[in-house]
């Protein structure tokens, strides 16, 4: 299958958007570590399955990425109460206040990113982007 011209834009575009690094973020953590402590905030205390699924990453991926942040005092482990062999992954207090201010140090970025769009721009971009996710959450059969 040959790709048209804008699917290779698209395609560029997402690489060079996910190649940004965050400089201006007041706590340095790789983007995959912020990703895991994204999640978790999102979906609370949870499994290291479900926050595997969360991220779309196996779980000895997720194990490694949890692994640093545990260290830092950012996330705890613990057993499940209800199975002894499921491992409860949770934001610390000092995890939910880097979390958080992480969070607002993104959005302000990614709000001066889209000053030059107007309103309009930005629901439009907003919709076809959660319709891409959609999509590809669908569609596996593409890449990732």
């Amino acid at each position: 299958m040959e790709m048209d011209d804008v699917v290779l834009r698209i395609a560029g575009a997402w690489r060079d958007l996910r190649r940004i690094k965050p400089t201006e973020l007041s706590i340095a953590l790789p983007i995959g570590q912020v990703d895991t402590m994204d999640a978790i905030a999102q979906i609370g205390p949870c499994s290291m399955f479900k926050m595997s699924e969360a991220l779309r990453i196996d779980a000895s991926t997720a194990t490694r990425a949890v692994e640093p942040l545990v260290n830092a005092g950012y996330v705890e482990r613990r057993r499940s109460d209800r199975d002894a062999r499921t491992v409860i992954v949770q934001l610390t207090r000092e995890g939910r206040r880097v979390e958080r201010r992480l969070t607002q140090e993104r959005l302000a970025n990614v709000d001066r990113t889209l000053s030059e769009f107007t309103p309009d721009e930005r629901s439009v971009l907003a919709d076809l982007l959660e319709r891409m996710v959609r999509a590809s959450l669908t569609d596996r059969s593409g890449l990732d």
